[in-house]
């Protein structure tokens, strides 16, 4: 991922609010030659912001705390408006070192009890935060007519993996067992999470089913990582992409994994477990330009193999994060209501 300083974001926020009220054809042209990799064309507005964040330093060369900033300054330029007919509030909750924060979103004409969402963000663990998807989540509250309940996890490498499952855990079991004070419906329950999030979804259900507990209505899965020992394919021809790089991906690695951890470890790895049956029916979406591309579907093949309900697609036209590109892309913006109508088609 190639940010820029806070002060070049901030400038750049300015852009990304501009771009996406020209014209198709004019963000065409300033875009340049149409960017193909593997059969498939980028949407020009991510084209283009690529562009304007290639001159930038990479966020590998970033402290944790540097890149924190310069990627909420990011996302708030590229998120969008949030949906109408949601009320937002933040609060925490008991987690296993101390409170957790989450935000709650409730859409303002539920009538009876909903179905509930566990969020996790993106951003490898390392950057993110509740503001990273946070215009998505009011899209999945209003239009799913849902309680999504956005997780703010520990981070690295302040708090290395396995802390931030551990925080998934107790977020679920949280959201569990107040169920009736959200006005959730216990049996409509959805795990859903973005690149780490993601992972951390899938190995969530992965925890719950080993331990002999109930698996959600759904999981889904947005352009996750699923093997981090994955050597070939999108991790090959998608290695520069914009937003997410290989060298983003190994600082992200390097700031979350304990030294010495097995990257093969089903904890990071998903995709490894020896087991893949008996999961809650899932939604897996990945992206065209997007090192995890090939990973994702091969996650979702062979979830299907093992007698799991799937869903999945590619969206050839985009990137990794896009479900934090809806006010970027006007693209973006309709990948991210098909994201929704495939969680709502399995509830």
């Amino acid at each position: 991922m190639s940010f820029k300083d806070t002060t070049t974001a901030k400038l750049e926020a300015f852009a990304a609010k501009t771009v996406p009220k020209l014209p198709a054809k004019v963000i065409a042209k300033v875009a340049g030659t149409p960017l193909v990799v593997d059969g498939r064309t980028l949407d020009p507005y991510i084209q283009l912001a690529a562009n304007q964040s290639a001159g930038g330093p990479a966020m590998s060369t970033l402290t944790p705390q540097v890149g924190r900033a310069a990627a909420h300054d990011g996302f708030a330029a590229t998120n969008g408006t949030r949906a109408a007919g949601v009320a937002v509030r933040d609060r925490n909750i008991p987690g296993p070192d101390g409170d957790l924060g989450v935000r709650l979103y409730h859409p303002s004409d539920a009538a009876g009890l909903v179905p509930g969402v566990l969020f996790m963000h993106q951003g490898g663990w390392v950057i993110g935060d509740l503001d990273s998807c946070d215009t998505f989540c009011t899209r999945l509250a209003a239009e799913l007519g849902a309680v999504v309940v956005s997780l703010d996890y520990r981070l690295a490498p302040e708090h290395r993996l396995p802390a931030q499952h551990e925080d998934a855990d107790a977020a679920w079991a949280w959201m569990i067992a107040n169920t009736e004070g959200l006005g959730i419906d216990p049996s409509d329950l959805v795990i859903c999470g973005d690149s780490a999030g993601g992972q951390m979804a899938a190995t969530l259900c992965q925890r719950l089913r080993d331990a002999g507990q109930p698996q959600p209505a759904v999981q889904a899965m947005i352009y996750p990582l699923t093997d981090a020992t994955a050597t070939d394919g999108s991790i090959v021809s998608c290695a520069d992409s914009f937003p997410l790089s290989i060298n983003t991906m190994e600082w992200f690695f390097a700031q979350a994994l304990p030294d010495g951890f097995d990257r093969s470890d089903p904890a990071l790895s998903p995709a490894l477990h020896d087991r893949l049956s008996d999961l809650a029916p899932a939604v897996i979406v990945t992206a065209g330009f997007d090192p995890l591309r090939d990973q994702g579907n091969a996650y979702a093949a062979a979830l299907r193999d093992a007698g799991v309900h799937v869903i999945d697609r590619c969206e050839d036209s985009m990137s990794h994060s896009f479900l934090a590109f809806g006010g970027l892309s006007p693209a973006a913006h309709g990948a991210i209501g098909r994201v929704i109508s495939d969680i709502n088609s399995l509830l």
